[in-house]
């Protein structure tokens, strides 16, 4: 009998022993396999520049994602923003386009973006290829860009300040984002 007993306690503490080793193996599963679901958030957009939002000239969505760009520019990604145009000419068609890191960028209700370009000295032309040069005069050239759509550029005489040709425009953009190979999850609004 007291073999019986001694057996019934053996089979008890190697299920109590098969039980706690079940769990701590579900424990490692579970934490290993919670590791890599939070990694592969991490890694779901490759490093690297991207395009993450374009919005048209009115500033509705052509492409991707406002939110996407608003949590890059809230984790500190570089940004960059390019815009160009087509027009006619004489008997060709004749196409622009700019890239540029702004300078400065703001988040407006956490649905619009404006990013100021780093004032530059004014181009003799920007679409004859033989004269790119810088302007006579010293004139500067800087502008707004938000993504309604609105360009708002200026030129300034570079010695007196003085404003020589405010130039409001609409243009289709294009924001990119450069990601890290190691993202940061963090998003929070700057004003929390």
């Amino acid at each position: 009998m007291r073999v019986l007993v001694a057996n019934k306690e053996i089979i008890n503490m190697n299920k109590t022993r098969l039980f706690i080793f079940f769990m701590v193996l579900s424990g490692i599963f579970f934490s290993c396999n919670q590791e890599k679901q939070n990694q592969a958030d991490l890694e779901l957009i490759e490093s690297g520049w991207k395009s993450v939002y374009q919005n048209d000239e009115n500033g509705n969505r052509l492409a991707g994602s406002i939110d996407s760009l608003i949590v890059g520019i809230r984790n500190g990604y570089d940004v960059r923003v390019g815009w160009g145009w087509e027009r006619e000419r004489a008997d060709s068609i004749l196409r622009l386009e700019h890239m540029a890191e702004p300078l400065f960028l703001t988040v407006i209700q956490e649905k619009n973006v404006t990013a100021v370009i780093d004032a530059h000295p004014l181009l003799q032309s920007y679409i004859d290829v033989d004269n790119q040069k810088i302007g006579e005069g010293g004139h500067i050239w800087q502008c707004v860009l938000t993504t309604k759509g609105t360009f708002n550029a200026q030129v300034h005489n570079r010695s007196t300040g003085e404003l020589i040709k405010d130039w409001p425009q609409r243009h289709k953009m294009t924001w990119f984002l450069e990601y890290p190979s190691n993202k940061a999850k963090e998003n929070k609004p700057l004003f929390r």
